[in-house]
């Protein structure tokens, strides 16, 4: 219930104060559950995630936000779950076809620019079958940087991207050539979509 809460405050003041526009909805898997990824250039990247995505996502979140008290309530109250030992948790969620979110670059981008990717999305992939959902997200370093201390009210979107699925592995060890080869074909999906513009 929490989570439908935050979505629809967010969703007002995403619309209201940044203009928030969401394209491609269409892609959006309809028969199966799904890993959805973005860039990660602001704080403000998971809310609009969970703004833009109008399914229940289960995000991973670092660990160091479950320090601060009201972080740590509000991750708990909308089903996040914190990094370290999270792929278990991930894959559990994925089979019981949730909708796991994360951001590959694994940390928040001092300039704007892509980072490289994490193995953790292309893993998950993998290991699920589950098809993974790139999102780009435009406009948030503009609108708050990391180093920010109040938001610029800038024109924000999010672009929804049409799904990449990668060949499910069923050995315990993924090899790391199929590894990288998602990692490179997960990051060329959002690149060229922030590319675009």
């Amino acid at each position: 219930m929490w989570y439908w809460v935050f979505r629809a405050i967010f969703a007002i003041v995403f619309k209201t104060l940044f203009k928030l526009k969401v394209e491609g909805l269409k892609n959006l898997p309809k028969k199966t559950n799904f890993i959805i990824i973005a860039n990660h250039s602001s704080f403000l990247d998971p809310l609009l995630i969970m703004v833009a995505v109008p399914r229940k996502i289960y995000c991973i979140a670092s660990r160091y936000l479950y320090r601060v008290p009201w972080l740590k309530w509000f991750l708990r109250k909308t089903r996040a779950f914190p990094t370290g030992n999270s792929t278990e948790k991930a894959v559990s969620l994925l089979i019981q076809n949730k909708n796991v979110g994360l951001f590959p670059e694994g940390k928040c981008s001092l300039d704007g620019s892509l980072g490289q990717f994490r193995r953790g999305a292309s893993l998950l992939a993998l290991k699920t079958g589950r098809p993974i959902v790139p999102c780009a997200i435009l406009g948030a370093y503009e609108a708050l940087p990391k180093t920010a201390r109040f938001p610029k009210f800038l024109p924000i979107r999010v672009k929804i991207g049409k799904p990449k699925y990668l060949l499910k592995q069923f050995e315990d060890v993924i090899e790391d050539i199929y590894l990288q080869d998602g990692i490179l074909k997960l990051r060329n999906s959002i690149k060229e979509m922030l590319d675009e513009r």
